[in-house]
């Protein structure tokens, strides 16, 4: 089917718990916000925003308001995926390079 990666970001004054799924070939089908802990921000977590990763890979590197468009009132967690998925991005990079996958 896939799969999944849970992992946990932070935001202005704690952190996010955030999920990529990918498919088979290692392309992202989904991000989702799990948990939201403060009290603005919270936008990050709009189907909409989202979606902007599916279809990346670990080819893609992800530009915070150039690639990804900013959020008002939740630039701190807005960069914050951006960089969490390009961390991702990358490591799964490495993953694919080492043949582990």
């Amino acid at each position: 089917m896939g799969y999944a990666y849970v992992d946990k970001a932070p935001s202005k004054t704690d952190e996010f718990d955030y999920l990529i799924l990918l498919n088979k070939e290692l392309i992202v089908a989904k991000t989702k916000i799990l948990i939201y802990r403060e009290d603005y921000g919270g936008e990050i977590g709009s189907k909409r925003w989202l979606k902007q990763f599916i279809g990346k890979t670990f080819k893609d590197t992800l530009t915070y308001e150039q690639d990804i468009i900013a959020i008002s009132g939740a630039t701190i967690s807005a960069s914050s995926m951006t960089i969490a998925v390009n961390k991702f991005l990358q490591n799964l990079a490495i993953l694919h390079q080492n043949k582990v996958f």
